[in-house]
């Protein structure tokens, strides 16, 4: 789409044409799938941060009338979002994690047992994974080293970590999901 043709499509949007809205979708939507699954590395939480950021676009259609460069100011609701994501995974992980190493303690009985091997099978996933992505992973999760710290150490850039835990916390959720698909 041109300036001229995206300005009038946006103000179309904002006054409720579906039409317009779905224009801006098929147009849009594959390049931005292929963005979030660069950054996130999974292609499934990819369609539904791209199928939220579109709810999100029209549910706030109004301001679209203002918007100048529609991919940029997309590309850049889609940054935010993965950053999001990341803030609330390294959250759930740490808790995940902190929860497990007391529930062996804690629990008693099947329940302590199912933890154990739950803990025994993501250690085996980690120490499968490629030698800098267990590395990564342990220094994050065990030692509680942040991004920065970690690339420090490593001499490596803080993308380069990002990227690697990235990978290896989606290789985690996928063995997990599946051990849990398979006991139910």
């Amino acid at each position: 789409m041109k300036g001229s043709e995206e300005q009038y499509v946006l103000a179309e949007v904002a006054r409720g044409n579906v039409e317009a809205f779905e224009r801006l979708f098929y147009e849009h939507q594959p390049r931005l799938l292929h963005f979030l699954i660069g950054l996130t590395h999974d292609r499934e939480v990819s369609r539904d941060m791209a199928q939220d950021l579109f709810l999100s676009l029209w549910k706030d259609r109004r301001k679209l009338s203002d918007v100048h460069s529609f991919s940029s100011y997309l590309f850049q609701m889609a940054r935010f979002t993965v950053y999001d994501y990341f803030d609330r995974l390294i959250v759930s992980e740490k808790y995940t994690n902190e929860y497990l190493k007391e529930a062996c303690v804690a629990q008693s009985g099947e329940e302590e047992i199912f933890v154990c091997e739950l803990q025994a099978i993501i250690k085996k996933t980690v120490e499968g994974m490629s030698p800098q992505q267990a590395k990564i992973y342990w220094m994050s999760r065990e030692e509680g080293l942040s991004n920065d710290e970690i690339a420090l150490r490593l001499g490596i850039s803080k993308r380069t970590v990002e990227n690697h835990l990235t990978a290896a916390l989606s290789i985690l959720r996928k063995v997990i999901y599946l051990l849990f698909v398979c006991i139910n």
